[in-house]
Formats: C-alpha cells, sequence, structure tokens
C-alpha cells in the first residue's frame, strides 16, 4: 500500500470521527456530508482489515532489505509510541530521515503483495 493510500484512510478516519461528535451533539448533516461518513467509515474499515493481515510487518521487511538496523528500527517505534496512536510507523521513519520516500514505497509494495 502506498503512502498515499495510507494518508487516505487516516483522513477518512478523521473525517468519521468530526461527524461522530456532530452527530451526539445533535448537529444535523447534510446528506453530502453523510456520504462523506459513510466514505470514512468504509476507509476505517479498510485501514482495520490490512491491520489485522498476516504477513511481515514494515520494520521486519527494511531490516532484511538491509535499509534499516535494529537500533534505528528500535528509534523509530519508540517515536512511534511517543507521538500516540495514529502515526504510521513509515511517516515516523520518513520525519526521522531514517529512510528516503522511495524505499518505503518499495517496502510498502513488497509487504501488500506478500498479503
Amino acid at each position: 500500500m502506498m503512502l498515499a493510500e495510507r494518508v487516505a484512510l487516516l483522513e477518512f478516519e478523521q473525517v468519521r470521527q468530526d461527524y461522530a461528535v456532530e452527530d451526539a451533539r445533535g448537529i444535523s448533516m447534510s446528506v453530502h456530508e453523510r456520504y462523506r461518513n459513510a466514505l470514512a467509515e468504509m476507509g476505517f474499515k479498510i485501514r482495520e482489515t490490512r491491520n489485522d493481515r498476516a504477513g511481515k510487518r514494515l520494520g521486519e521487511l527494511l531490516v532484511e532489505q538491509g535499509v534499516l538496523d535494529q537500533e534505528k528500527l528500535q528509534q523509530g517505534l519508540a517515536e512511534q509510541q511517543q507521538r500516540g496512536k495514529g502515526e504510521l510507523l513509515g511517516e515516523v521513519l520518513l520525519s526521522l530521515n531514517l529512510i528516503e520516500e522511495k524505499v518505503l514505497v518499495a517496502a510498502l509494495n513488497m509487504q501488500v503483495s506478500e498479503n
């Protein structure tokens, strides 16, 4: 899965959460907003399904490829945990300049093709 797809799924989830809050507060939504909410829910389900799949994790693939060593992987994982839920490991590794975007895309494509 490409980084752009992961970002889109995160955006879907954010929209879903925003509308759930508005709905709980009794703010009515237009038809357009309800469609956006439905799309966000589908995106969330897609993300959950992909997270539940078997196969190698991104960090494992990057270490196997020699892109990262265990120390750098642990640094990325620690930073991911510190940033909180929702931050993807690939995004963290990019922001720390531990990997290049083209390496991340290749690893994500490999990860998807294995599953």
